[in-house]
């Protein structure tokens, strides 16, 4: 019987002695104290390409519906005034590259024109990735990543200008491309 004891006694001391090692490997310290955060949804498949604009965003929330729709309102409106800083450079470019000179006013027109085609197009954003969590307080983050193709925004800008009768008497189609093209493959370079 005492042998029985004794040699459980070893088993368990030996069982502890390789758990408690095993977690002082798992636990060394990191060099200098840092500690790496590991950000979801953050690798360069997620961010914007010369093809797509990209957002990601996060949302919290106790209900887990609610933290998807903060992310995703987030997520649309980072999108958003991405789209939209890129086609004002790009009408701004075109406008000074016009040899008739545009007014102030045309280019206004064609800014206001091309944010209402952004609102609009806004429907047709893809859903490229999307990571819910539960924190340790009970409450759900949900991170998502959007996307919308850049030709798909050109194409619907054009399509606009066009069909504007007044501002189509001034739009030069094929300046407007090539400049939206150069402005999408300097992006491509950065």
């Amino acid at each position: 019987m005492k042998k029985l004891i004794f040699s459980m006694l070893i088993v368990a001391v030996a069982a502890s002695v390789s758990c408690s090692s095993s977690k002082k490997v798992a636990q060394a310290p990191v060099p200098g104290g840092m500690v790496e955060d590991v950000v979801p949804l953050s690798g360069p498949q997620y961010r914007g390409d010369a093809n797509y604009y990209r957002a990601v965003q996060n949302g919290l929330s106790a209900e887990r519906s609610m933290a998807q729709k903060i992310a995703m309102q987030n997520c649309r409106q980072e999108l958003a005034a991405s789209i939209q800083a890129d086609v004002q450079t790009v009408i701004e470019s075109y406008a000074k590259s016009q040899s008739t000179g545009m007014s102030s006013e045309v280019k206004n027109q064609y800014q206001e024109l091309a944010y209402t085609v952004v609102n609009q197009r806004m429907t047709d954003v893809q859903v490229v990735d999307e990571k819910i969590y539960r924190e340790a307080s009970g409450e759900y983050r949900y991170y998502v990543c959007l996307q919308m193709p850049k030709k798909a925004i050109a194409e619907a800008v054009e399509e606009k200008l066009v069909n504007d009768a007044k501002l189509n008497l001034e739009f030069d189609r094929e300046q407007f491309k090539k400049i939206f093209q150069e402005h999408m493959a300097a992006f491509s370079r950065q």
